[in-house]
Formats: structure tokens, C-alpha cells, sequence
């Protein structure tokens, strides 16, 4: 049995190439074309599916998002700082800097998924 650690990993994880998954699905299902458009169409997908997710909007996944990004500000949180101080529910800003972790996550996972994985 996976520790409670792990497994909120995996749901991080899971949530986050779900949401990827979507996003490649309805650009895929688009007729346009021209790139410009499509990256518009990417950044506008990834804001509008990530702004209003569970682990962006509720404290109590909140910090779960910020333990298990890759996002650089998640190093406050994820044990290579100070995150095993914070638990959920604690005064901190976290839905701001959980909003840029998962949208960063979700997008990173969208370039992979479609291919244009970059190593910058």
C-alpha cells in the first residue's frame, strides 16, 4: 500500500495530466492552423481549465499542489525549504502560488503530450 505521501503525489499527478489531457483534446479538435493562433488558443485552454481547479481554489489541496510541483516557487513548500512546516489551513497566501505551479505543471504537461517539449 502506497504511504499517504505517495498516493497524494500520484492525485497531484493524476489531476494535473488530466487536465492536460483535455486541453490536447480540444486542440486537437480545432481546424486552425496558424501557430499564432494556436498558442493563443494553448495559453487561453491552460488559464481557463487551471483557474478555477480544486487544487488551485481549495486551501486544504492547496498546499498539496505546491508539495508536489515542479514549479521553483514550490521549493518553499515541498520539503527543500520549508514546506514540512505548512500543512493546509495555515495563513499563508498558497492560492497564488498554487495557481502558478499547477498552470506551469498543466502546460509543461501539454507540451509534452503534444510533443514540443522544449529543454530550456
Amino acid at each position: 500500500m502506497p504511504s499517504k505521501s505517495k498516493q497524494e503525489h500520484d492525485n497531484y499527478w493524476q489531476a494535473v495530466t488530466d487536465v492536460a489531457e483535455g486541453i490536447v483534446a480540444e486542440l486537437q479538435d480545432t481546424d486552425d492552423e496558424d501557430d499564432e493562433d494556436r498558442d493563443e488558443l494553448l495559453t487561453r485552454l491552460v488559464h481557463e481549465s487551471t483557474d478555477q481547479h480544486d487544487y488551485v481554489i481549495f486551501n486544504e489541496l492547496q498546499v498539496y499542489t505546491l508539495q508536489h510541483s515542479k514549479h521553483p516557487c514550490a521549493a518553499l513548500f515541498n520539503g527543500t525549504l520549508l514546506g514540512s512546516r505548512y500543512r493546509p489551513g495555515d495563513s499563508f497566501p498558497f492560492a497564488a502560488f498554487a495557481a502558478d505551479a499547477f498552470e506551469m505543471d498543466v502546460t509543461q504537461k501539454v507540451k509534452e503530450l503534444l510533443g514540443t517539449e522544449s529543454d530550456d
